[in-house]
């Protein structure tokens, strides 16, 4: 790889992933956080020398994309440290530089300080497709997500997590338009952020979730700060506790994909919605996210860079089914694949009349200032944002 760039590099001996079609050496493996204590391709680890230790992506106070090419690469990422305050390349400019701390300290080298034990990687995301005549009870669903909230939101900030502040978020906003003085409803709510923002916009909100979990720390953050919004846990295929042509407008960021009923959500939401009263949700885009086979193609399938991710596979898309999946550190959760033809024929057999439909690309600036996280969201569309009208 560098060898092809840089003839006096000395070859290294492939030890890890052998059996896979991008073997790699000890130097350009997996390194150890010494702060999360997690492996990370050597592209997303950096090297503290005041401090001694290695630092990921995800523990840095904040990292860069800095564009100076060296051997084979354009850029590589800075990491500003915790410990030092101070920016430190990753693993693989350090090693260019001549500053790894194999390079640095002979003893570190000797004895493979930082380096993972793991001979191949696996992925950081497990996932199963059940059987299509599975039914996965949405008390199971709430109880997945009532297991992962403190994991899962407290990756949020006031504005949701990374996708929702830069891509979906905005495209959501725009098309729900002015809602001053407008009762809405949440349909999906979660720990009630989006529920908050549009409280400070003037609406008054009412949010609704299957999680208690969820529910309980939304409570928390109205008695915090009193908004006046109100929670209640419950499914959005039952909105019982709400009378007919209630809410002036529906708001649904990420859910009705993760339920299993779709057009007795949708049934419910148009009985809820005052005439001419607007819907606009969010959706996984179901053309990426089809079962069994989706994701990008990467070589190796653990680097952090986007010119390593060649492209997107897909396969089996008119599979309707149930994916079962854990995201790192997270339980088991649930999310149901459907085509694009059963959310739109689903609006229309409820008495929706579509008005928009957004495929959202983050904006420029906000993939240069958060290029990891945002780096393939100009490259295929992940998420869809519909809005319709009870007629």
């Amino acid at each position: 790889m560098i060898y092809s760039t840089d003839i006096e590099y000395q070859l290294q001996v492939g030890t890890r992933d052998l059996g896979s079609d991008f073997p790699r050496c000890e130097w350009h493996w997996r390194f150890i956080c010494d702060i999360c204590g997690k492996p990370r391709h050597f592209n997303g680890v950096s090297w503290c020398e005041e401090a001694k230790k290695f630092i990921c992506l995800g523990c840095g106070v904040e990292h860069r994309l800095m564009g100076e090419a060296f051997w084979k690469w354009d850029f590589y990422y800075s990491i500003r440290c915790p410990f030092c305050y101070d920016w430190h390349p990753a693993l693989d400019r350090l090693e260019y530089l001549g500053k790894h701390p194999w390079q640095l300290h002979s003893e570190m080298l000797k004895l493979k300080t930082g380096l993972s034990t793991e001979t191949k990687y696996t992925g950081s995301v497990v996932s199963r497709y059940l059987s299509k005549n599975s039914v996965i009870r949405e008390k199971t669903v709430g109880e997945a997500w009532d297991r992962g909230t403190k994991i899962w939101w407290d990756r949020y900030s006031a504005y949701g997590d990374i996708n929702r502040r830069y891509i979906i978020g905005p495209a959501m906003l725009s098309i729900l338009g002015q809602v001053q003085g407008k009762q809405i409803l949440d349909a999906g709510c979660g720990n009630g952020y989006l529920s908050r923002l549009l409280s400070d916009r003037g609406a008054r909100m009412v949010g609704v979730d299957l999680s208690t979990k969820a529910i309980e720390m939304a409570r928390a953050a109205e008695l915090e700060k009193p908004e006046g919004i109100q929670y209640h846990v419950g499914s959005i295929c039952d909105l019982s506790m709400f009378r007919d042509e209630t809410f002036d407008s529906v708001i649904s960021n990420i859910v009705l994909c993760d339920l299993q009923d779709l057009k007795k959500a949708m049934a419910e939401i148009h009985r809820v919605l005052k005439p001419k009263g607007g819907l606009v949700f969010s959706i996984m885009h179901p053309c990426f996210t089809s079962p069994p086979v989706h994701g990008w193609v990467k070589r190796p399938l653990d680097s952090d860079r986007a010119e390593d991710w060649l492209h997107w596979k897909v396969d089996g898309y008119f599979e309707r089914g149930i994916e079962e999946y854990r995201y790192g550190d997270l339980p088991t959760l649930y999310g149901f694949h459907r085509p694009l033809s059963d959310y739109l024929k689903a609006l229309i057999g409820s008495g929706f009349t579509l008005t928009d439909f957004e495929e959202p690309v983050p904006k420029e600036k906000d993939v240069e200032e958060h290029h990891r996280e945002l780096n393939d969201g100009n490259r295929i569309a992940w998420f869809l944002v519909i809005g319709a009208i009870r007629e």
